[in-house]
């Protein structure tokens, strides 16, 4: 019952046709699927033929890496307090977590002469911020995996 104490309403469902499956909605499952997109040259707009191939953000992969990310840190943190220390996060720091953090989606690419490689796709975005940018706004973009 709500605070005015008068019964909610009953749910509503909608008719048969217009109903969609859980798996439909699964939007992990959709962003596990890689999107290609042409890296487009900043100063000129235009696209250079290299393509990368990156999963949504929401994609498994994606998701764990985070949470695994995360709780070393917090386990450092955790052992640093423990010890009387400050717990201090540089800007290296972050600039390495968000380089990593775009390398991940990262799964494939064309247009590159060396092939694929995790170690390769840590490298790209390590050495170009415009491949990372364009890397989390082709993976934070879910239409692109629908």
């Amino acid at each position: 019952m709500n605070p005015s104490n008068t019964p909610a309403p009953a749910p509503t469902t909608l008719p048969t046709s217009a109903t969609v499956s859980i798996a439909d909605l699964d939007l992990v499952k959709k962003c596990d699927k890689g999107f290609e997109f042409n890296y487009l040259d900043a100063a000129t707009g235009q696209p250079t033929e290299v393509f990368i191939t990156v999963v949504g953000r929401q994609s498994e992969l994606v998701q764990n890496w985070i949470r695994k990310s995360l709780n070393n840190r917090r386990m450092q943190d955790a052992l640093q307090a423990k010890r009387g220390q400050e717990v201090v996060r540089t800007v290296e720091d972050d600039e390495e977590f968000s380089n990593e953090g775009a390398a991940i989606r990262i799964i494939g690419w064309r247009g590159i002469t060396e092939p694929y490689s995790p170690a390769l796709a840590l490298q790209l975005c390590n050495s170009n911020e415009e491949i990372r940018a364009q890397v989390f706004k082709a993976s934070n973009d879910l239409a692109n995996f629908r």
